[in-house]
């Protein structure tokens, strides 16, 4: 079933450059940079310069019944005379040491929010660091705003992804910094376009032990080749979206054929470490077949590493999918486009597994 699916997705073998096949570790991990490199200079851009921001903390107050210590965090950032202060929010079980994180990238201001469900969150014993997408800039074509103003060349070096990916980055300097962290244990998460985001912030920073993309589709973890009608495509995410991406990119409209790479590619990017993809039954337009696909092509990166991609029965997914027990996941529930508190309870049973695996050794 899958082969004939991938036959018909005509995806080209990327695991071969220049007519060699990759096949061993030493091969993949020289090739891997130049792979992202590639993978940015044609869709997403990246911004190159690294700038350390001036952190100021609000003093930390005890919410939700007083189990959870909530500080805010205010990430400004300088350069050539303009600055942007972006705020974000740490929000940790009380008391507690060595706690697990995930970072998570969100729609709204407000803690919880209908994506969020923050206390079960903490009751389940990780941590919250969370940040407003549009807090760091718009989303729209004003490059002139938030971190956008403060970086040149806005949509011909790089789109809004790469900007909100900058600051999940930052976000992950300042982890580093704070002792109540397990910081070997820090997920990335985020929905739909911040799925996206989540992908490539973990493509290019290795220390997120976790990536789940949730519903992430087009030009996230779904195949950018064989869309059938009713999934997003390359045309109809850059007619509403194209700031998202470097302007080169428009070249592969109706043309995904010409395309360098396919998604799976900056999947494979994350291993060895562990990736989770989420799907909804109703969800055509993310293409679940294409983010399953996507995963089961990725899956070989890990087997260089020695270790188990998507472990599945050979046939696409049904709504009842949860495929969880190899290193790059896919699952799908019923329902339509959302990150709901059953996605968090998935993402959060692959993170517990995960802690506790490492605990065993």
């Amino acid at each position: 079933m899958i082969i004939k699916e991938l036959e018909k997705r005509n995806v080209p073998d990327f695991f071969s450059v220049n007519g060699e096949k990759i096949d061993s570790l030493a091969k993949w991990e020289e090739y891997k940079d130049s792979l992202f490199t590639l993978i940015t200079n044609e869709e997403y851009g990246i911004i190159d310069k690294k700038i350390t921001p001036t952190i100021a903390i609000e003093n930390g107050e005890h919410s939700f019944g007083g189990k959870v210590t909530w500080e805010t965090v205010n990430f400004t950032f300088e350069n050539d005379g303009k600055c942007h202060t972006v705020k974000t929010h740490l929000l940790l079980p009380k008391g507690k040491e060595n706690v697990p994180v995930f970072l998570n990238i969100g729609f709204g201001e407000e803690i919880p929010n209908k994506y969020l469900p923050l206390e079960e969150i903490i009751d389940n014993g990780f941590g919250v660091f969370y940040f407003c997408y549009k807090d760091v800039t718009s989303d729209d074509g004003d490059f002139e705003n938030g971190l956008a103003s403060i970086f040149e060349g806005g949509g011909e070096k790089y789109g809004k992804l790469a900007l909100w990916s900058y600051m999940a980055s930052a976000c992950m300097d300042y982890l580093m910094t704070r002792s109540e962290v397990d910081t070997k244990n820090v997920a990335i998460i985020g929905h739909s376009r911040l799925g996206k985001t989540a992908i490539l912030t973990s493509a290019r920073d290795p220390r997120f032990i976790l990536t789940c993309a949730n519903e992430s589709g087009c030009c996230g973890a779904s195949l950018s080749r064989g869309k059938v009608r009713g999934n997003e495509t390359i045309v109809a995410i850059t007619d509403t979206f194209p700031f998202w991406f470097k302007k080169c990119y428009l070249k592969y409209r109706d043309n995904e054929e010409a395309l360098p790479f396919d998604q799976h590619m900056l999947l494979s990017l994350i291993a060895p470490r562990y990736l989770v993809v989420g799907g909804a039954e109703k969800d055509f337009w993310a293409d679940n077949d294409g983010q399953f696909l996507a995963c089961h092509l990725a899956s070989y990166a890990w087997e260089l590493y020695g270790k188990n991609g998507l472990i599945s029965n050979g046939a696409l997914p049904n709504e009842t999918d949860i495929l969880l027990d190899g290193d790059a996941c896919f699952y799908m529930r019923k329902g339509e486009h959302f990150l709901s508190r059953y996605d968090w309870n998935v993402y959060m049973t692959k993170f517990k597994e995960i802690i506790n695996n490492d605990t065993e050794k």
